[in-house]
């Protein structure tokens, strides 16, 4: 897994942010960015997941649709 340590991510924090959080929150910090990190890799080495994710691209691409479609409606309802 990837190591961020938790002084990098107080330093991220403050010189980006303006953020200034006590060592043990930046430790958490750097945890989970080192699993996320470590997904981020497989996801990208061409691992699957037997699931997709609550929010997949063709998710939300259809839901867009829909928004889309129903707005289009009720404009046409609203001009007549």
């Amino acid at each position: 897994m990837p190591h961020l340590s938790a002084e990098t991510v107080q330093r991220v924090m403050k010189d980006l942010y303006g953020y200034e959080i006590p060592l043990d929150r930046a430790a958490a910090v750097a945890n989970m960015t080192g699993a996320l990190l470590t997904l981020a890799e497989h996801m990208t080495a061409g691992e699957h997941f037997e699931s997709e994710p609550p929010f997949s691209y063709p998710l939300l691409i259809s839901e867009a649709d829909r928004i889309a479609k129903s707005k289009d409606s009720a404009r046409a309802t609203t001009t007549r």
